[in-house]
């Protein structure tokens, strides 16, 4: 197993035990929740280099989202890499503005990237996460679907 194994575990063990009853749908990377008003999304994105990875967050309407391009991109199918702004990445904290990167271990080059560190460091990570769900994202997806059907 490797570190990013032992997140993605974590990870799938968070989404199981917490985002699944909430009604989201989805596998690794990228879940929807859909309504007959909003699809709420997550994504995860790992650093190519590995020890790392970002959760970013939007939404749109129920019927998926078009591209500037013109592709049609379905509800079930829609990421929140689909959609250019606002995209928001958890854990910032000037959120919704700046960035955060979740860091679970070093890089692939450096010393120690190989060490799988105890199953508990990887579940708090996760458990970070979906706290940051409840603190960031759903008051973010709400103002979004307020300001989308109230215009």
């Amino acid at each position: 197993m490797t570190p990013r194994d032992a997140m993605n575990q974590a990870l799938k063990g968070a989404v199981r035990e917490h985002l699944r009853p909430r009604g989201f749908t989805g596998a690794m990377p990228h879940f929807r929740r859909r309504s007959s008003q909003q699809t709420c999304l997550l994504s995860i994105q790992f650093y190519s280099s590995g020890g790392s990875f970002v959760a970013e967050v939007a939404e749109c309407g129920p019927d998926g989202y078009e591209t500037s391009w013109g592709e049609r991109k379905t509800p079930q199918k829609v990421t929140a890499q689909d959609i250019p702004d606002p995209r928001l990445r958890l854990g910032s904290p000037n959120f919704p503005d700046g960035d955060h990167w979740f860091i679970f271990g070093p890089r692939n080059y450096e010393p120690g990237a190989a060490v799988v560190h105890p199953r508990e460091r990887y579940d708090a990570i996760a458990t970070h996460l979906i706290q940051l769900i409840d603190e960031q994202a759903e008051p973010f997806w709400r103002e979004q679907l307020d300001a989308r059907t109230s215009a």
